[in-house]
């Protein structure tokens, strides 16, 4: 009775016949088989994996970018970047010189801030006679240069005056004497950039003026 109790009788197995070795192989079999696994179980699984990944991947190309600030800031940049290349454009207008500034840059040094010129070096402009003559004077003046002796306000001066004609353009060189014949009381008219080029033109190319060439134009 205890026999049976330890083991119990299968249906269909001869327990008599089994021997020792017999049940070593079947168990050596059996445990064989749970290392090995099932190869329906493996290529489900990695089934599943696959389309867990390309699920993964999709969610993130097709829904999270839509969902991210990131991604909404950035397409806003791009749109307000679109915006101002399509912006309606301004008409270009003529270029204005600012004839102060170009007195600063290329005339104050010597003739100083205020247009009165350094004694016995530098005539000065305020009030002066050859300022406030025909535009033509300073136009020249301003193109060719100005050498030798010269009479201002009743004082003499005899220097060289560079010339601007290949550093300023006629608009430049309007603007300056304009400035100038404007400025420290002088009150004379402006000179248009039209006027520069016509006087350009005719004279050409020539070196410096002398005051008795231009004396003329008194």
């Amino acid at each position: 009775m205890q026999d049976d109790q330890e083991q119990p009788h299968l249906p269909g197995v001869d327990a008599s016949k089994a021997s020792d070795e017999s049940v070593l192989r079947v168990h050596a079999q059996l445990r064989r088989k749970r290392i090995e696994g099932s190869p329906v179980a493996f290529f489900t699984a990695a089934a599943l994996i696959i389309v867990f990944v390309f699920a993964w991947f999709y969610q993130r190309r097709y829904f999270a970018e839509y969902d991210s600030t990131s991604v909404l800031a950035d397409r806003q940049h791009i749109a307000a970047m679109e915006a101002y290349k399509n912006r309606p454009k301004e008409p270009e207008g003529p270029i204005v010189y600012d004839g102060s500034k170009i007195y600063a840059q290329q005339c104050v040094a010597c003739h100083q801030g205020q247009g009165q010129g350094l004694p016995g070096a530098f005539p000065p402009l305020a009030g002066s006679e050859w300022v406030t003559g025909a535009p033509e004077i300073s136009i020249k003046v301003l193109l060719h240069g100005l050498g030798g002796e010269i009479q201002v306000k009743g004082n003499t001066y005899n220097g060289a005056m560079p010339a601007f004609g290949a550093v300023l353009n006629d608009a430049e060189i309007a603007a300056v004497i304009s400035h100038i014949r404007g400025s420290w009381d002088n009150g004379a008219g402006e000179v248009t950039e039209e006027q520069v080029a016509t006087i350009r033109a005719d004279i050409g190319s020539r070196g410096a003026w002398t005051a008795a060439e231009l004396a003329e134009y008194f």
